[in-house]
């Protein structure tokens, strides 16, 4: 034993200087360690977590979800792609975006009028002279730049398929001389799909481009680095696609594949597939207007116009050039939403704060989530949050002028009285011949304000009715879920 104490201690000199160089370095790293745990950022895994939730809750398979804040980039993908065939969701599974399209057709149009090859201010008959509807005012009227601020007036969803040939367009808007004019030109805000239809074929005459598509990717998919987005699946069989879900509206089934893709001619509304990767690509180019080499792709005045408040539109909500602009706790925030059949999705950006959030779904219920998760993105990350208008409490008398049928262009509204308890019915009408989507179950109703009423439970508690009545003081339209409803006669 005294051996090998004095073994020990012959060694002693270098063991201690190793000791001590331990202690000194656990020393020095302990409070680095503790320092990086307290500032660890717990954020994007809290939304992913709510995330899980709601899609468990709601019955949505799959989403996928993007965040920049500040320059820094994070991607997850959540549940499966497909209930009959389950694939795990990635940043890099395609989906429909559906309407979030739309930017990418104005944003086009607006580096043409950069160029000089259009005027914004200059009727479309200077571009395309057999354009009309019904209206002959309207017709004459009605500016490129009108065609991304829903106030143009005449009918808004019409989805024919005339071709799916490159001629989808030209034919789509020859057939748009039948349009009914549901409000007089420049007077009532109401969103319009047929408008981009419009826009698309502008930006093929224009261009003298073999094809609206082709002008989007050369454009704006190129020059981005989107190499995993297109309008034409087979450009893209390569990569994992997510497949849309209908709504759940029992809490206890399984949801069903639901898909229906749009006609070639309304594309230019709606017809892009992308993923989550590709998407924070198009949300860093809202940011600062650069291609991925660092050139500037849109001047910033013209980016800045995009994404400014021009024209008011439901609510509290403005549009921009095609954005929905609107102030949530002092912050101007830019935002566009897409749907198609059982695919859902929308992007949220605040550009004076270099952040955005892009969510995907395959849940014609996923709307409940994203906006759920983008209002905790924005409580998290910017300490914001939108004030919602809430039931009160009103007499009968108050909500009779809302009672009876509302008819839309792709669905209706049917109000009525259960007792003394307002009730809502929304009757969606088939696409091209095909019910895309189920009808959800009744809705009670309260007033949220003069003239106002708010869905106070279901799937759509929380959706504003806006009550909009003639010179006479008579109910004329219903406005809601960015759409218009007639009085039926």
């Amino acid at each position: 034993m005294k051996a090998i104490q004095q073994k020990a201690g012959a060694g002693a000199p270098a063991l201690h200087l190793l000791f001590t160089g331990l202690v000194i370095g656990a020393m020095l790293t302990a409070p680095v360690q503790a320092a990086a745990q307290k500032n660890m950022d717990t954020r994007f895994e809290e939304i992913k977590s709510e995330a899980q939730r709601l899609m468990d809750e709601i019955k949505v398979p799959g989403i996928a979800i993007g965040i920049i804040n500040d320059g820094k980039v994070q991607m997850a993908g959540l549940g499966i792609t497909n209930i009959d065939d389950p694939q795990a969701v990635t940043e890099h599974t395609l989906f429909y975006i559906g309407s979030m399209t739309k930017p990418f057709t104005s944003t086009v149009v607006l580096k043409m009028s950069e160029r000089g090859e259009l005027d914004l201010e200059a009727p479309v008959r200077t571009y395309l002279p057999e354009f009309s509807v019904l209206d002959s005012e309207a017709s004459e009227k009605a500016k490129v730049i009108d065609l991304f601020q829903h106030r143009t007036g005449w009918q808004g969803d019409y989805f024919e398929d005339p071709s799916s040939g490159e001629d989808a367009l030209e034919k789509a808007v020859r057939a748009f001389r039948f349009l009914p004019q549901r409000t007089p030109y420049g007077e009532v805000w109401a969103y319009n799909n047929n408008n981009f239809i419009i826009a698309g074929r502008l930006i093929q005459v224009v261009s003298r481009a073999k094809s609206y598509e082709q002008k989007v990717k050369d454009e704006l998919f190129v020059p981005l680095g989107m190499t995993h987005s297109s309008f034409f699946m087979a450009e893209l069989m390569a990569d994992r696609f997510a497949v849309g879900h209908g709504a759940v509206f029992d809490g206890k089934s399984e949801p069903k594949v639901s898909f229906v893709p749009f006609p070639r001619s309304v594309w230019p509304a709606g017809g892009i597939l992308s993923n989550a990767s590709d998407m924070m690509k198009w949300l860093q180019f809202q940011l600062d207007g650069k291609d991925k080499d660092g050139n500037q792709l849109l001047s910033p005045e013209l980016l800045d116009m995009a994404h400014s408040p021009l024209v008011e539109g439901e609510l509290t909500e403005h549009t921009g050039v095609t954005w929905f602009v609107e102030d949530i706790g002092g912050v101007r925030t830019v935002s566009h939403a897409g749907r198609t059949a059982g695919l859902t999705a929308k992007m949220l950006f605040a550009p004076d704060k270099k952040f955005g959030i892009v969510v995907l779904t395959n849940g014609d219920r996923g709307i409940e989530v994203y906006d759920a998760v983008i209002a905790l993105a924005l409580k998290k990350y910017l300490d914001i949050e939108k004030i919602p208008l809430v039931a009160i409490t009103a007499d009968r008398s108050s909500l009779e002028p809302f009672v009876g049928l509302w008819l839309g262009d792709n669905e209706d509204y049917k109000l009525y009285f259960d007792n003394d308890q307002l009730m809502a019915q929304r009757l969606i009408k088939p696409v091209g011949g095909v019910q895309v989507f189920e009808n959800p179950p009744p809705a009670s109703m309260s007033s949220a304000g003069e003239d106002l009423v708010i869905m106070t439970d279901g799937p759509y508690k929380g959706v504003v009715g806006q009550l909009r009545r003639d010179k006479s003081g008579k109910p004329a339209l219903l406005s809601m879920q960015h759409r218009i409803f007639r009085l039926e006669k």
